[in-house]
């Protein structure tokens, strides 16, 4: 199920934003209805001479893989924005689900090459939901991991002006 094939980054910066800015929610998501959902965001920096089309093998699989497992929504696979860093994302139904879908082997298998193609990578955990027909909220589900492989690059700096999350 891709429940959001219109979904776009808003600006060519979007990597910086905060990922409730970062897209246009309230076009691409009116098909997801009223409820709860588990996000995972991955903001990196590629390193210099990184290998793209092994990258980009690894990622194909493991999206494939995700896309036949329980409770997956969307991935969106970001472009590189203007400063070099990137943010994708997957839209889980649950927690429980997207943890399950990141124990399957082609996700193992892409996480194997972290450290070998990202200068840095940060993981965000967001709770999303929507009441009564109103817009999407964003919250902080457990705060960001950041890992810097090379440390002369920076991390791209999220806005992460969101609220925390209520205890779930």
């Amino acid at each position: 199920m891709d429940a959001m094939p219109g979904l776009a980054p808003t600006c060519a910066e979007y990597a910086t934003l905060s990922v409730a800015d970062a897209f246009n929610w309230n076009e691409a998501a009116a098909e997801l209805g009223d409820g709860s959902w588990y996000l995972v965001a991955f903001r990196s920096v590629r390193r210099a001479g990184c290998d793209e089309a092994r990258l980009a093998e690894f990622d194909e699989r493991a999206h494939q893989e995700a896309a036949r497992s329980p409770g997956f929504v969307h991935y969106f696979k970001g472009p590189s924005a203007t400063d070099g860093g990137c943010m994708s994302f997957c839209l889980w139904q649950s927690r429980d689900e997207a943890r399950a879908a990141a124990r399957q082997p082609a996700h193992q298998e892409a996480v194997g090459l972290l450290d070998e193609m990202y200068a840095t990578y940060t993981l965000e955990f967001l709770h999303v939901s929507r009441e009564a027909g109103g817009p999407l909220t964003f919250e902080v589900y457990r705060p960001p991991v950041q890992i810097v492989t090379e440390p002369d690059v920076p991390a791209p700096a999220p806005d992460l002006a969101i609220r925390p999350a209520l205890a779930t």
